[in-house]
């Protein structure tokens, strides 16, 4: 029986190969023109197996040398040579994975896989034995891809293939049941052809985008967060205290006349339809019939009531265009300005008017998804805030192009017909409000708007109100449209309404923020800054989801700047509440005139009085207090005895030297030269006595009231006023 052979010991070191010089200087498995492969010199060091060693000297690939000796020729693939092991760096380990590959020209550097080489100690016959391979799909926009052999497949027996022949083309060689070639044992890598990534499949372009949604917690912290707003803002317009000014006490005395006249029959002493800047039958009747349930306050409540309802609105469109965050900071902005408090305490045709264009303005926003012309339904609501104040015409155009701002990331093209049917819309029910009103709405809208008569307040006067009054939010709304045009979001992963793309953007804050420039713009063509004040708070509505947007932005990404943000809105808060109160406390209390007013009545007596819509307003109802009985320092037109007509200085001084008015009371402040004239006229009269000094102090107007009355027995010596009526 045959002994089993002798064990054959492995040398602690592997010995280095002599060295050789081979033909045309380079190995046989280095191809020509590849990188690294210069010729050697005969008597130059060999490279090769210097690399590093295990432990005992052993190499880190077993059997590397022999596997180079045994690949005497290059296998070639699809007519191309195959990547031999060489001298050249191996590809970097996220070839595979980002789809990169050397170019088809040019040979890529191959990388040994261990699994393929390991047990391959053996003679060259020994590694004939060739395994098969799984070919892993690869998504790539190369048009080759290397990679690294596998693991055998197992669907032969052993995980062995048949032998294929070196240098065997791919149609001549084994595949698997796919159809992907398979590798021999020779094969360190192949080269495959990549499947080419199918491209993204764009949106169409007129495809709508998707409303945003916030979730029911975002809903609801955000209204309570409002609420906090709405409460701020109410606290500060009832802060706000003085008697009636003379806009809210003319429109409330109106308004009951107009009550009268509507639903009594009862005659009109005035047509106040000629010369209001809105119609008496709308705003007027409204302020007189919630003044005869709780006075001015109830009257004032009203307007509260309206302002507060336009916080809401702005808060509604703010969300709907960006989303909660832009609409809590809108709010913020806008409920704290100085217009904005001034006007939620004053009974006039403004807050009415406000309301109304928030209300069209909601309306547009709301229904730019819907695929109905719903947007219609603001038309009628426009045309009711232009003929509560005619004034609010001017912001008509906004409301048009507000549908093709907002709904264009939902319709595309077709909103480009909704400003023309919305102003077509708005103009017929304009025109056929004033040809049911008549004549007397034509000349009060021309005269009132837009042909109002040019003042001589300078444009830098104008400038400077506008930075008091809004500057601020002005500035931050300027920089909210800024940053929405150059990134839609504040956080990178911010729920946000569509944005669309940058121009549409870019329209939209041009839109929103060249609005609160109309005010100013306008003011300044007719060099006046009367109603300037609350005109403001017009354009601020606009421009405030802007300003949320940059006030957020200032805030900065989750927050990060919070106390920025807080400081701004702190300097806001600051000028708002200083200035709102500068403004209401800009006329004089009246309370202590009218009570010396009161004691001087008389049946058939008339009254001059600097500005007489106050007295008329407090003492209607007494004898000898009808509002025909009270006449303005403004303008006068007095016929004397002769029949002769005098206006100006000279109608007043032939009225007070024919004793023409019971009392006479001016403050210097409003019309200072007839003042000037009435006190020196009066001071001559012996028929007329100073009766009192009446000061009219508030805090930010300091002023006194002096009322002249005609001595018992002075009676008239003829003459009448034919105009210049207070009311």
């Amino acid at each position: 029986m045959p002994l089993p052979p002798a064990p054959r010991f492995i040398p602690a070191e592997d010995p280095p190969l002599p060295r050789r010089n081979w033909a045309g200087g380079a190995p046989p498995w280095v191809l020509p023109g590849a990188e690294g492969s210069r010729p050697q010199a005969a008597d130059a060091p060999s490279t090769r197996n210097t690399g590093p060693r295990l432990p005992g000297g052993e190499p880190p690939w077993p059997g590397r040398d022999i596997a180079e000796q045994s690949l005497s020729a290059s296998v070639r693939t699809e007519g191309r040579p195959a990547i031999t092991p060489a001298e050249e760096p191996a590809p970097p380990k996220h070839a595979a994975r980002t789809g990169t590959a050397a170019p088809a020209d040019k040979a890529a550097p191959a990388r040994k896989s261990r699994s393929a080489t390991k047990g391959t100690a053996g003679p060259a016959g020994q590694a004939s034995q060739a395994a098969t391979y799984k070919a892993t799909e690869v998504v790539s926009g190369a048009e080759t891809v290397m990679l690294p052999m596998q693991k055998p497949r197992r669907d032969t027996p052993n995980g062995q293939a048949a032998p294929v022949k070196k240098g065997a083309s791919v149609s001549g060689r084994s595949t698997h049941k796919d159809g992907s070639p398979a590798l021999t044992a020779d094969e360190l890598t192949t080269i495959i052809p990549a499947q080419k990534a199918a491209p993204p499949q764009a949106a169409e372009p007129d495809a709508p985008e998707q409303l945003y949604t916030p979730s029911q917690r975002r809903k609801w912290i955000s209204r309570g967060v409002l609420l906090g707003i709405l409460l701020m803002q109410a606290v500060l317009s009832l802060r706000l205290h003085n008697t009636a000014f003379e806009d809210e006490a003319q429109y409330l005395y109106a308004g009951r006349l107009e009550i009268a006249h509507l639903f009594h029959g009862a005659p009109l002493p005035i047509n106040f339809a000629s010369y209001f800047s809105g119609a008496p039958v709308l705003y007027p009747v409204l302020g007189a019939a919630a003044n005869d349930v709780g006075g001015l306050a109830a009257a004032r409540a009203v307007s509260l009531l309206e302002m507060l309802a336009t916080t809401t609105l702005l808060f509604a469109i703010s969300r709907r265009l960006f989303n909660e965050r832009v609409a809590v900071c809108a709010s913020l902005l806008f409920s704290v300005s100085a217009s904005i408090s001034f006007l939620g305490n004053f009974a006039t045709f403004d807050a009415s008017c406000l309301f109304l264009l928030a209300l069209s303005s909601w309306i547009m926003v709301r229904t730019a998804a819907s695929r109905w012309p719903l947007f219609l339904l603001a038309a009628p609501v426009a045309a009711l805030a232009v003929a509560t104040k005619y004034a609010g015409l001017l912001f008509v155009p906004t409301i048009a192009v507000l549908p093709v701002l907002t709904a264009w990331p939902y319709h595309r093209r077709r909103v480009f017909t909704y400003p023309v049917i919305f102003g077509v819309a708005v103009a017929a029910l304009l025109y056929g409000a004033l040809r049911l009103g008549g004549h007397s709405y034509i000349a009060a809208l021309q005269q009132t708007t837009t042909s109002r008569a040019q003042g001589d307040t300078p444009v830098r006067q104008i400038g400077w109100e506008f930075i008091k009054w809004g500057g601020l939010q002005f500035g931050v709304a300027v920089l909210g449209a800024i940053a929405y045009a150059w990134r839609p979001r504040t956080d990178l992963d911010e729920q946000i309404a569509p944005a669309g793309s940058r121009l549409r953007r870019i329209l939209l804050g041009l839109v929103l923020v060249g609005t609160a420039l109309l005010a100013p713009v306008y003011q300044a063509h007719i060099h006046t800054d009367v109603s300037f004040h609350k005109h403001i708070g017009f354009g601020l509505f606009f421009a405030a989801p802007m300003a949320g947007v940059g006030l957020a932005r200032i805030m900065g990404d989750h927050f990060r700047r919070p106390q920025l943000g807080i400081a701004v809105w702190g300097v806001a808060l600051f000028l708002g509440m200083t200035q709102a109160s500068v403004l209401f406390n800009g006329w004089g209390n009246s309370t202590d005139l009218i009570t010396v007013l009161a004691r001087q009545l008389k049946p058939g007596a008339r009254y001059l009085v600097e500005v007489p819509e106050v007295p008329v307003y407090y003492l209607e109802g007494r004898p000898g207090a009808q509002a025909t009985e009270f006449y303005s320092t403004f303008v006068i037109y007095y016929v004397d005895p002769k029949g002769q007509t005098l206006t100006g200085d000279a109608g007043f001084e032939a009225a007070i030297t024919n004793d023409y008015f019971q009392v006479v009371a001016y403050e210097g402040n409003v019309t200072p030269g007839v003042d000037n004239i009435l006190a020196s006229e009066l001071a001559k009269n012996p028929d007329y006595r100073l009766a009192a000094e009446v000061p009219d102090n508030t805090p930010d107007h300091l002023g006194k009231y002096y009322v002249w009355v005609r001595k018992a027995g002075g009676t008239t010596s003829g003459g009448k006023v034919t105009s210049g009526s207070g009311t």
